[in-house]
């Protein structure tokens, strides 16, 4: 039994090694044969690449590129098509050196061999880089001036215009169209609502006139003088109109009122508050002060009597008396507390004189 079980295990163990070997050896030849072919392709397009399409375009029929590059667009297709290659536009690129339409650029660059019938591209240089114009319409001046300044170009003149269609301010239309192309820099003129028309009459211009000529213009168109308020300037001259409400060319009924704003000199007044400040002082000064005055007048004068005179014996005594007195405040007297200017005495000569 032992022998029987282990033949037949040994032969089925050869027959599952025998099949194992066989699809080993066909992958294997499988694998060759894939290997081989991927060579062949790859020979084949090297040999194709490098050998037979270089002379295909060798006995073709082949021309050298011309230079086109620093002609304008024309010349430079006139040029291209007789060479027996097509032009074509690209891109365009701007550069304020270079005129408007001359070629920048050229692929394939000149003198290059390329085929009969070869596109040629060329770069174009556009000039100055240009700007857009915005729809400004329906948008406030400022807004306007905002989105000009943004596209780089900037705003021009102004017209107004009495129109119910818009509030004041706001743009009604442009003289330039939307979606022009201009240089930058290039000015855009609005036209302006002034807002709805008020009356049949138009407010005239009193800017800069005197206030009797002002007064008489406006009455002459049939309105009446308004507020006058007078503002300071000096550096023009008195009377004349600053500025006026409503301003000049706006619509009005009769006797619609025009508010003026006249111009004044301002009023120097330093010469005259110093002399009357000085005048305070005095005034403001104590009367003890003018009785000091007064004293002091006196007793220098009293000094000088006694230097002249050649002091005695018996007058010692009297004059240390004195001495000790003078210590005292002077005695104030009723006439003294009147402002008065008194001039010192003059000191007598021993001869009486």
């Amino acid at each position: 039994m032992l022998n029987t079980f282990s033949t037949k295990g040994i032969f089925k163990f050869s027959k599952l090694s025998f099949h194992l070997k066989v699809s080993i050896l066909n992958f294997v030849i499988m694998l060759k044969k894939s290997l081989i072919f991927i060579a062949a392709l790859a020979v084949l397009f090297f040999i194709t690449n490098k050998v037979i399409m270089p002379l295909y375009v060798k006995h073709a029929d082949t021309v050298k590129v011309p230079k086109v590059i620093g002609m304008n667009f024309i010349e430079a297709k006139d040029i291209i098509e007789n060479g027996g290659l097509e032009i074509i536009q690209g891109e365009m690129k701007y550069d304020e050196s270079i005129p408007i339409g001359q070629i920048m650029d050229q692929n394939p660059p000149a003198d290059e061999t390329v085929k009969y019938g070869r596109r040629i591209y060329v770069t174009i240089c556009g000039g100055e880089q240009l700007s857009e114009v915005p729809n400004l319409k329906g948008k406030s001046m400022r807004d306007a001036k905002f989105t000009l300044e943004q596209r780089g170009l900037k705003l021009g003149e102004t017209v107004r215009k009495n129109t119910n269609e818009f509030p004041a301010d706001f743009v009604i239309s442009q003289v330039i169209q939307p979606g022009s192309k201009l240089k930058k820099n290039s000015t855009i003129d609005l036209i302006l609502s002034d807002g709805p028309t008020i009356g049949d009459l138009t407010v005239p211009n009193t800017v800069s006139k005197n206030l009797d000529e002002a007064k008489k213009i406006i009455a002459e168109s049939k309105l009446k003088i308004g507020k006058i308020t007078y503002q300071t300037n000096n550096e023009l001259p008195p009377g004349q109109i600053i500025d006026q409400y409503p301003k000049s060319g706006k619509s009005a009924n009769e006797n619609t009122a025009v508010d003026l704003f006249v111009a004044r000199k301002k009023v120097i007044i330093q010469q005259e508050v110093t002399e009357e400040s000085a005048d305070n002082n005095e005034e403001s000064k104590p009367e003890g002060s003018d009785k000091d005055k007064n004293n002091s007048e006196t007793t220098k004068s009293k000094t000088d009597n006694s230097k002249d005179e050649k002091p005695s014996s018996n007058d010692k005594t009297t004059d240390k008396k004195t001495d000790k007195k003078t210590d005292k405040p002077p005695a104030i007297n009723k006439d003294d507390s009147k402002p008065k200017t008194t001039e010192p005495k003059k000191a007598e000569s021993p001869d009486g004189e």
